[in-house]
């Protein structure tokens, strides 16, 4: 090729091959999966891929919304390894907490018809484990599984 610069192709290739290894890395690390990830696992990931960004940016805020505040101010400054880690925990725990704050409107005709009752009190977690996921409308199920509940309660 004329004109062009030494070693340009292979910069390229490179690139595109880091590109592509943090892109494969980053599925192993963070398989697809059907249930949500728990809120210890959250802090464990996002501990782990954004440990310098923390120490840098927002070192001593504590856990919990302010911590996130910060993280959100300092986005753009943020590794990319941060800023992927952060998307999946988020976007995974907020499906988590939607999922906690509307069972009950989800599930209602399941718990009717599962639990013979309308309320979804107490008992509601003991009656959706006892229950075979192959009787729980699709909706429900998944909702059910999106709480963590079905994972997180039986190891407890």
């Amino acid at each position: 090729m004329t004109g062009a610069r030494p070693g340009g192709r292979g910069r390229v290739i490179r690139a595109i091959s880091l590109v592509c290894a943090l892109w494969l890395g980053l599925a192993a690390a963070f398989p697809a999966r059907a249930q949500t990830m728990s809120y210890a696992d959250a802090i464990a990931q996002l501990a782990a891929a954004c440990r310098n960004d923390i120490e840098r940016y927002c070192k001593g805020v504590p856990l919990g919304p302010r911590l996130k505040t910060c993280f959100d101010t300092n986005d753009a400054r943020m590794s990319p390894q941060c800023q992927q880690t952060r998307r999946v925990v988020y976007t995974s725990i907020s499906r988590r907490a939607a999922a906690q704050r509307n069972i009950g409107d989800i599930c209602s005709a399941d718990i009717t018809r599962l639990c013979g009752t309308t309320r979804a009190g107490e008992n509601l977690l003991v009656c959706l484990l006892a229950a075979s996921p192959s009787v729980i409308s699709p909706q429900c199920n998944q909702t059910f599984t999106d709480t963590g509940w079905r994972t997180e309660r039986p190891r407890q």
